[in-house]
């Protein structure tokens, strides 16, 4: 459509310089010469009124730029020209600034080809792994990175995870390989030795806790079994089953500690074919003895659903989430267990129709020790751990667990994991 109004202007345009020209020639025969300086005419109160045009666009357009000739014939050019160079100029500008950024960047970066021939690195990079690169040297990143570990992995076609390398001054360090484009990887590294470091410390911890804890806990729950309370001495019933039910309590909160730190640890090398549908049946006739408050307990499983994991993370799992329901969705209440196919793997779901849960609590439902009502987990032995429990075993599975929950109405927890076809 633009092109139509420009070209019927134009036409118009060059009827009228005709026309003119043919008057005048009426009175001088010389209609050419006319023409021609009513085509020159026309032009240059083209070129003024482009020219004053673009001064209304952009009054703060310096005044004293300097134009070629070919700019001098069209402001336009002109203009198009000086605003593709203060482009390109902002364009290096930027360019220069995230290239400053991207040196003193805390994480290391190397672009290397799909051979390994590194095109750029920042200097944390540099430092991480000991060497010195600029653009006409030639560095491959197997020579610089020369583990067999990372040979292996560079070669591989799939880069999901991460690698963890021990390097030889004893320190770890995460390499992440992504493409960058079709021909070229973007490597991405960074010193975890500390956060390694830690996750040990607190293993450490945790296992001399157990350790130093468990002995003198056996010994209390054993003199503890033997005592017996006088006749009519009400106190010393209340005492004695108090202490019971805190040393019981103190034995589930080591287990379950030492559980968890298990399930941090472990890799994807446990990892067998399961029969879920098998492993959640197993876990009914449990629940009959746990039922307590007149709850209706349905199970609805779909049967030969098999996944790929650990047997025994997945049963920590799944009878976390159906003993917590038992607990905590109160008397009456219906729970309804099940495990159906669902679009590419299988789903898990307990839900109830028992007190539900405030809106606040459920970010907060899978840290360690979080409880929502302090008096009644002391009431049901709850040690805030089960969820948590649930929140790490899933992550070894690649899944995370589903929270909705609405009080007065029930709630609702599930998770879904990729079924496999046993062989």
């Amino acid at each position: 459509m633009k092109f139509n109004i420009s070209y019927k202007s134009f036409i118009i345009e060059l009827t009228l310089a005709a026309l003119i020209a043919y008057l005048f020639s009426l009175f001088t025969n010389t209609f050419a010469n006319w023409f021609i300086v009513t085509l020159i005419l026309l032009l240059v109160w083209h070129n003024y009124s482009e020219l004053h045009l673009l001064k209304l666009l952009n009054p703060k357009e310096e005044k004293n730029t300097k134009f070629s000739k070919l700019e001098n014939l069209s402001p336009t050019i002109a203009y198009n020209k000086n605003k593709t160079r203060r482009e390109k100029i902002k364009s290096l500008r930027l360019l220069s600034k995230l290239n400053r950024n991207i040196q003193s960047f805390s994480d290391s970066i190397i672009i290397c080809s799909l051979e390994g021939d590194i095109s750029w690195c920042n200097n944390s990079a540099q430092e991480l792994f000991d060497f010195y690169w600029n653009k006409k040297a030639k560095k491959n990143v197997l020579n610089i990175i020369f583990y067999p570990e990372f040979k292996q992995y560079f070669q591989k076609e799939n880069h999901k995870r991460p690698l963890v390398l021990l390097t030889h001054n004893q320190r770890y360090i995460e390499i992440n390989l992504n493409e960058y484009d079709s021909e070229t990887y973007l490597l991405l590294a960074r010193d975890i030795t500390q956060i390694i470091r830690l996750l040990n410390a607190r293993q450490t911890f945790l296992s001399n806790m157990n350790h130093e804890l468990r002995t003198p806990l056996t010994v209390l729950q054993g003199y503890l079994e033997f005592l017996e309370p006088e006749e009519g001495n009400e106190f010393q019933q209340k005492a004695l089953q108090a202490m019971k039910e805190q040393s019981q309590r103190m034995s589930n909160l080591l287990q379950q500690l030492t559980l968890l730190a298990k399930i941090e640890t472990s890799n994807n090398n446990e990892h067998h074919l399961v029969n879920m549908s098998e492993l959640i049946l197993s876990l009914q006739k449990n629940t009959a003895l746990l039922n307590v408050y007149d709850q209706q307990i349905r199970f609805d499983i779909a049967p030969d659903l098999y996944v790929t994991g650990d047997e025994n993370q997945l049963q920590s799992a799944v009878s976390n989430l159906i003993y917590n329901a038992i607990k905590h969705a109160g008397e009456n209440a219906v729970i309804h267990i099940s495990w159906q196919p669902y679009e590419n793997g299988g789903r898990f779901c307990v839900s109830d129709n028992g007190i539900g849960i405030e809106e606040k609590h459920l970010p907060h439902l899978t840290e360690r020790f979080y409880r929502v009502d302090e008096s009644r987990s002391n009431q049901t032995g709850g040690s805030g751990l089960g969820l948590a429990i649930v929140k790490h075993a899933l992550e070894q599975h690649n899944s995370y667990l589903q929270i909705t929950s609405k009080v007065g109405e029930g709630s609702q927890f599930a998770f879904e994991l990729k079924t496999t076809k046993p062989e």
